[in-house]
């Protein structure tokens, strides 16, 4: 039989009611950045740099064209038209990656490509178009003098050799490839990613193997695992998932040690106040130490965070309550900022923009309210309009959601036409784009 809870453990303690912002303090404080590892570039996508990456060259080495034309002295050009063109000999030609040994002397130019070395001498690059690009071998005419002292761009524009291009903890994307390997770099040192054990709880959920059930009235849908686990995924973090565990002690406390060689646990449902829930002390008998329980909040009061201790030090574990929108909101307020800063990543916060809301949002209680909405574009303004119904039981508007509102307890509700902060979600293919000025 699983030993009975301590008395002053998870089953006994009085609910904490933090404010989210103390909550969301304790559990970043908490967080360690895991170690690091080596990855080939294309595969540090969506990591974070473990180390600063230093410039090991300037780029570029030298003057180099802006544009395609023929660089010239301004002097000799000054004053060209096309009623009073000034014909130059040509002398070279120079390419991106040529050389850069080319020089330009009175009276003559050099045809040159963008990105090319400009040769000594030159001050100015003629574009192309006005020019009549050496209708006569040999020799160039010169119709314009409006870009006299333009179009050369100057070495070291882009890096300086011994310069910090980025610091530790920049978050790898595709722009940041680029720029690692302008750096000459194959491969960037990164931190780890954490595994992330998912359980369910709950004599009542049903697989879709059994949905039978749920048509019958005798289970609800297991929508919490699936859903979190890939929102797990979609920050480079490695889902594991545990399977259901039923209202039974002992089942349930052998899935929690399945579990324990993941660096963060997350359970999901019973720990509540039910007859049935026995998370809390299937927590406590394994040694669970609780930081916080319950958060001023809704949805997903019932929240806990606190750690177990495992054979390699301690496991992070997250309590979410069982109903979906609850599930949501809870991680995308602590699991997933948790996550993101064990992986090494400096922002780990979600962007949020000011939008005007489209209806009446009520927010009667003293609570952080977290209100999923949709946003649209009325001319000049994005507006956020609710998903439907804000019951913490419902699934359906999660899937239209682009956003949460975020209601501080202060305010009772929220009026059309109010401004209202709007904690921004994935954006996917079509994406609305929304004024963050």
């Amino acid at each position: 039989m699983t030993p009975g809870p301590p008395a002053t453990g998870f089953s006994n303690r009085p609910a904490d009611w933090l404010h989210v912002e103390e909550a969301s303090s304790r559990i970043l404080r908490a967080a360690v950045p895991l170690t690091s590892e080596r990855l080939p570039l294309p595969a540090a996508l969506g990591r974070a740099l473990a180390q600063r990456v230093v410039a090991t060259a300037t780029l570029p080495p030298w003057d180099n064209s802006a544009m395609d034309g023929y660089a010239v002295r301004g002097a000799d050009v000054r004053g060209a038209s096309p009623e009073a063109p000034v014909e130059l000999e040509v002398t070279a030609i120079v390419r991106a990656g040529g050389d850069a040994d080319h020089s330009v002397g009175e009276g003559h130019a050099v045809r040159i490509m963008t990105g090319a070395p400009v040769p000594s001498g030159a001050d100015t690059v003629i574009r192309v178009e006005d020019t009549d690009a050496e209708a006569v071998d040999g020799t160039v005419r010169i119709f314009d003098d409006r870009d006299v002292g333009r179009h050369i761009r100057p070495a070291g524009q882009d890096m300086r050799h011994g310069a910090t291009l980025l610091e530790a903890g920049h978050s790898i994307t595709g722009g940041t490839l680029g720029v690692l390997a302008a750096a000459g770099l194959s491969e960037a040192v990164v931190h780890q990613t954490p595994s992330v054990a998912i359980l369910p709880t709950g004599d009542e959920l049903r697989k879709p193997g059994d949905y039978q059930d749920v048509r019958r009235g005798l289970g609800v849908p297991e929508s919490n695992g699936g859903m979190l686990s890939a929102m797990v995924a979609a920050i480079g973090a490695r889902p594991v998932e545990l399977g259901i565990a039923p209202d039974e002690p002992d089942e349930l406390a052998r899935l929690v040690e399945t579990g324990a060689g993941a660096d963060v646990l997350v359970t999901i449902g019973g720990a509540s106040m039910g007859e049935a829930d026995f998370v809390k002390g299937v927590l406590d008998a394994a040694g669970f130490e609780l930081d916080f329980w319950r958060v001023k909040m809704r949805p997903g009061s019932p929240v806990s965070f606190g750690w177990l201790p495992t054979d390699n030090g301690r496991q992070a574990v997250f309590g979410l309550p069982g109903n979906p929108s609850s599930a949501f909101v809870t991680f995308e307020a602590f699991v997933r900022p948790f996550l993101l800063a064990l992986s090494g990543h400096r922002r780990v916060a979600r962007r949020r923009v000011t939008c005007r809301a489209g209806e009446r949002m009520e927010t009667p209680a003293e609570l952080t309210y977290f209100q999923r909405v949709q946003l649209r574009r009325d001319g000049m303004h994005t507006i956020a309009d609710l998903t439907g119904p804000q019951l913490s039981g419902l699934v359906s508007g999660l899937a239209g959601a682009d956003g949460l509102a975020v209601v501080p307890p202060e305010t009772m509700a929220v009026q059309a036409g109010d401004p209202v902060e709007v904690m921004l979600l994935d954006t996917g293919p079509g994406a609305l784009e929304v004024d963050v000025g």
